[in-house]
C-alpha cells in the first residue's frame, strides 16, 4: 500500500519553516519607517554594488527594493506553503491550492494591517496584490519540483 502523506519528520520541518517565514514577514512589518527604510536601504547598497559590477543597476531605488522584497518574502510563504500541501497528499499536492492561496492572501493581509499600527508605515492594497503574486509564483514553482520529483519516479 502506498504511502500518501509526507514523512512525520519532513512534515515537522516544512510547518515550522512556514510559521517562521510568515513570523519574519509579520515581525518585519511592525519597524517603523526609519527602521524599515535604513534595511531598505543597506540592501539596496549591496544589490547596487553588486549589479555595478556588470554594469546595471543604477535604476534601483529604494521603491523597488521594498517591492521586490515583498514579492521575494511571499514567493517563500507560497513555496512552503504548497510543500505543506505536500506533507497531506505526496501525489496530488494540487488538491489544496484554494487552501494554500487563501493562507497566503490571508498573512498578505494581515502583514498590510500590521503597517497600519506602525510608525509612519501604511498598508497598501498594491502591497497585497504583490505578496499574493509571490505566493501564486512560489506555489507553482514548487507544483513544478512536486510533479518532476513524481515523473522521476521518487514518488512511490
Amino acid at each position: 500500500m502506498e504511502k500518501k502523506r509526507a514523512s512525520k519528520r519532513f512534515t515537522i520541518i516544512i510547518t515550522v519553516l512556514t510559521a517562521a517565514m510568515i513570523l519574519f514577514a509579520w515581525i518585519h512589518s511592525f519597524f517603523p519607517a526609519d527602521m524599515s527604510s535604513t534595511e531598505s536601504g543597506g540592501v539596496l547598497s549591496v544589490v547596487s554594488a553588486v549589479l555595478g559590477v556588470v554594469g546595471i543597476g543604477e535604476e534601483l531605488t529604494d521603491h523597488i527594493i521594498r517591492k521586490a522584497a515583498h514579492f521575494t518574502e511571499f514567493f517563500a510563504i507560497g513555496a512552503l506553503l504548497l510543500s505543506c500541501a505536500y506533507c497531506f497528499d505526496r501525489f496530488r499536492p494540487y488538491r489544496y491550492l484554494v487552501y494554500v492561496l487563501s493562507a497566503g492572501l490571508f498573512t498578505a493581509v494581515v502583514d498590510e494591517t500590521i503597517q497600519l499600527g506602525s510608525e509612519g508605515r501604511s498598508g497598501m492594497i498594491t502591497d497585497v496584490w504583490i505578496d499574493l503574486g509571490g505566493v501564486v509564483c512560489g506555489a507553482a514553482l514548487m507544483l513544478g519540483v512536486y510533479a518532476l520529483y513524481k515523473k522521476a519516479g521518487k514518488i512511490k
